[in-house]
């Protein structure tokens, strides 16, 4: 499922859509959720990426998603991740996590911690092949990798020991 290329263009920070409801301080560089701009809905197979801080024990609950390849990028905190593949652990600093939705996956996300916040990025992108089924992969990188370089955590081949 591939959207229709667009020219890139370069947005500031500052500029991203925001949501704000309590536990969550959510900034947005393409239209989702209660953020819409019907002119900046993604970019080609790239749909979202949400940097989020969420509240210590808030979280997003149980709930679903179906084909789209979701990757989460913890920053600082602990997020606390539960799904219906059976995966229940927690994703720290320097780890990745992507998961599948495939044909259709549910999960929750909650920070556990009773006094940090987490900070993550949340990346989907749009998968190739459509109703795969769910998976979910974490992994730690040594932040050697990319020391003064780009190191590459997710790619649809995993190469260079990517997810």
């Amino acid at each position: 499922m591939q959207t229709a290329t667009k020219q890139f263009q370069v947005r500031p920070g500052q500029q991203r859509g925001t949501t704000e409801i309590g536990w969550l301080h959510s900034f947005h560089s393409f239209s989702f959720g209660r953020y819409y701009d019907p002119n900046n809905m993604g970019y080609r197979s790239l749909r979202v990426i949400n940097d989020d801080i969420v509240e210590p024990r808030g979280g997003f609950g149980e709930h679903g998603h179906d084909n789209m390849e979701i990757i989460t990028w913890v920053i600082k905190g602990t997020l606390r991740h539960a799904d219906s593949t059976g995966t229940d652990g927690e994703i720290r600093p320097g780890e990745v996590q992507t998961m599948t939705a495939g044909r259709g996956i549910r999960h929750s996300e909650i920070n556990p911690s009773s006094s940090e916040a987490v900070h993550l990025l949340q990346i989907w992108i749009e998968p190739n092949q459509l109703n795969l089924a769910p998976s979910y992969s974490q992994k730690a990188f040594d932040k050697s990798g990319r020391d003064g370089k780009w190191q590459v955590l997710a790619s649809p081949d995993r190469r260079d020991s990517s997810l």
